[in-house]
């Protein structure tokens, strides 16, 4: 098989019951671009946890579905813009992986730098009816919702007004985009700057470029861009 890199986004996990971005219902009707900033993080911890200790809520019981298992099982190197955790809990590579946009099972002290740092949350064991408190434990956050940039953690998610760091492997997905063949698109917007970042050197290089979506977004039609209207585990098990 050639040298292929897929980037998946909330579309491969429909499948798995996981809220979309898009559409009714998605996430962007609760204004994820005020509530996922690290401003809303700093002045207002506590409305901020709650709204991710709702999103780990929706990911935590929730089950690779076919696609994910297909990427897993052949070894597909694999960039995901998804929180959820789907692509680990299919046992996917480590190796063969990339969480560009972090995952919400994990946490890191404010100020690290190295993903070393990035430590399992235990958002499961929470207690709801305290769930300010509880939050705040989790966190490290003292009373009140004043946080230590040294002693605090927070959610290992990249948030709105933040940028791409090696605590997201970005250098090794880069190199990934450039050193491939194929370039595989499978249910994301082209929304983020990763993406249509991605897309243009794939164009620019000549690279085979494959949009995989059921109803894929305008911004990828492109005369060299191969547009599959499929879902994602229709799409892999034809393909891998």
């Amino acid at each position: 098989m050639e040298n292929i890199v897929v980037i998946t986004g909330a579309g491969i996990s429909v499948e798995s019951g996981i809220q979309p971005f898009r559409g009714k219902s998605g996430i962007w009707e609760e204004n994820p671009m005020e509530m996922a900033t690290y401003q809303k993080f700093s002045n207002e911890p506590s409305e901020f946890l709650q709204w991710y200790y709702k999103r780990f809520v929706s990911c935590m019981d929730a089950l690779p579905n076919a696609a994910h298992e297909i990427l897993a099982n052949q070894n597909v190197k694999v960039i995901t813009q998804n929180i959820d955790n789907l692509h680990i809990k299919a046992n996917h590579s480590k190796e063969n992986l990339v969480e560009i946009h972090g995952n919400i099972n994990y946490k890191r002290r404010i100020n690290a730098e190295k993903i070393e740092d990035i430590i399992l949350a235990d958002w499961e064991n929470l207690d709801e009816n305290n769930l300010e408190q509880e939050l705040f434990d989790l966190f490290d956050i003292t009373e009140g919702g004043k946080i230590d940039k040294k002693m605090s953690y927070r959610p290992h998610i990249l948030l709105f007004d933040e940028y791409y760091t090696e605590l997201f492997q970005y250098e090794k997905a880069i190199s990934w985009i450039l050193s491939a063949d194929t370039i595989i698109f499978i249910g994301t917007s082209n929304s983020v700057g990763f993406t249509s970042g991605a897309l243009q050197i794939g164009v620019s290089k000549n690279k085979k470029v494959i949009v995989v979506d059921p109803n894929p977004s305008l911004s990828f039609i492109h005369p060299s861009v191969d547009l599959i209207k499929m879902t994602a585990t229709e799409f892999c098990k034809m393909y891998f």
